[in-house]
């Protein structure tokens, strides 16, 4: 066999088994267990997972098991993804997204705790629900989490 086809074929082995570490993996909703609180993940409105640089999917009923996760796991190089409120099963990164803390937006954990795409939406949201919205940072830093 020719070289450059073995180096082809292993190069397409190699790309392969390295899984897709840049876009999420779909929650299957009804099915796929909180890998924090074990509960299964039933809302399509919230959800969250952290995606590994090695392509491993850690999946969420909420951003807060998400979060409450990452206080005690290490997670370097991870990907974090949230369920857009407006868009249900929708993923957006969670680094780019913004947050509303609304006591009228029930969660599945009880934090009330709701992500939106943008600055925009989050603010639309607040001014019908009250509460407060919150950058990555911010949120992080709300709920104690460390990076």
């Amino acid at each position: 066999m020719n070289k450059a086809v073995i180096i082809l074929v292993m190069s397409i082995f190699l790309f392969a088994s390295c899984g897709n570490a840049g876009s999420p993996d779909p929650i299957n909703f009804g099915s796929d267990l909180c890998a924090h609180c074990n509960m299964k993940i039933m809302d399509k409105r919230f959800g969250a997972e952290i995606l590994t640089s090695k392509g491993k999917a850690y999946k969420f009923d909420a951003a807060e098991c998400m979060l409450d996760y990452m206080k005690s796991n290490n997670s370097d190089n991870a990907a974090y993804w949230v369920i857009d409120y407006n868009n249900p099963e929708t993923l957006i990164n969670a680094a780019s997204a913004y947050y509303l803390i609304s006591m009228k937006i029930k969660s599945p954990m009880g934090e009330f705790l709701s992500c939106y795409k943008n600055s925009d939406a989050a603010n639309e949201s607040k001014s019908s629900n009250g509460g407060d919205v919150f950058d990555w940072n911010g949120l992080k830093t709300k709920f104690n989490v460390g990076g």
